[in-house]
C-alpha cells in the first residue's frame, strides 16, 4: 500500500466514535445472528464507518485538488497527463462518495481507495521521478498520516470491544459454524503492520456477504 494510499485510509479510520451494537428484537434476523447485511455487528461497525467517511473523504478531495493544480502548473506537466487525467478522476470520486444506503457509500469509499494508489505513480517520461509524492507532501499529506497513527488505534479499540462483546453473545454452535469468522478476529488483533491490519479489517465485510467488498477486493 503506497504512501498516497496510507494518507487517504488513514482519514477514513480516524473513528473517534464508540460502537454501538443495538439489540434487536428476538424475531429479528439480527438477532438470531446471521452472516448477511442484516448482522447487527456487522451493520453497527459499517454505520460508525461511514459516519466519518463522508467528511474525511472530501478532506482528502481537497488535498487532491491541491496536488493536482500544483501538478498542471509544473514545467513537468506535460510528462505526467496520465497521472493529471487519474487525479481529475479521483477528485471527482471523492465529491461523490455518499450512496443512497451505507452499503452503497462503502462501496464508493474502498473503490476510491483502490484507484488511490495509482495516483502517485511515476512518469517514464520525466525525470523528477519523486514530483507527485513531493506534491502531496506539500499539501499536507504527512500531517493527515501523523494524525491517522494517532487516531486509527481508538477506532480499533472501539471495534475489538464491539467484536468481543458480540462473540460472547454467540452460541457454541455458532462458534463452531463461524470458526473462521473467530480465526480472523485472532488474526486482525496480531497484526502490528498498519497495512496488514487495515487489510484484516476489510476482510470483515467479506464474511457477511457484502457485494460491496467482493467485488473490489
Amino acid at each position: 500500500m503506497g504512501y498516497v494510499t496510507l494518507s487517504f485510509v488513514g482519514m477514513l479510520l480516524v473513528l473517534q466514535l464508540c460502537f454501538a451494537i443495538p439489540k434487536p428484537d428476538a424475531d429479528s434476523p439480527a438477532s438470531r445472528h446471521e452472516f448477511n447485511t442484516d448482522n447487527k455487528l456487522y451493520k453497527a461497525t459499517l454505520e460508525q464507518f461511514v459516519k466519518v467517511a463522508i467528511p474525511l473523504g472530501e478532506q482528502y478531495g481537497h488535498l487532491l485538488e491541491k496536488v493536482l493544480e500544483d501538478l498542471k502548473a509544473h514545467e513537468e506537466a506535460a510528462n505526467y497527463e496520465t497521472q493529471i487525467k487519474h487525479l481529475e478522476e479521483l477528485v471527482k470520486a471523492s465529491k461523490h462518495l455518499k450512496g443512497d444506503s451505507d452499503d452503497e457509500t462503502l462501496h464508493n469509499i474502498l473503490k476510491l481507495e483502490s484507484d488511490v494508489v495509482g495516483a502517485h505513480e511515476e512518469s517514464k517520461k520525466s525525470s523528477k521521478h519523486h514530483l507527485v509524492h513531493d506534491l502531496f507532501d506539500k499539501a499536507g499529506a504527512k500531517k493527515f498520516l501523523e494524525e491517522f497513527h494517532k487516531d486509527f488505534t481508538e477506532f480499533f479499540d472501539g471495534f475489538d470491544d464491539a467484536f468481543e462483546e458480540y462473540a460472547k453473545d454467540l452460541s457454541d454452535e455458532e462458534k463452531a459454524d463461524h470458526e473462521d469468522f473467530l480465526k480472523w478476529f485472532k488474526e486482525f488483533k496480531e497484526a502490528d503492520d498498519f497495512d496488514n491490519r487495515f487489510e484484516k479489517f476489510v476482510g470483515f465485510f467479506k464474511f457477511f456477504n457484502s457485494e460491496n467488498i467482493l467485488e473490489i477486493r
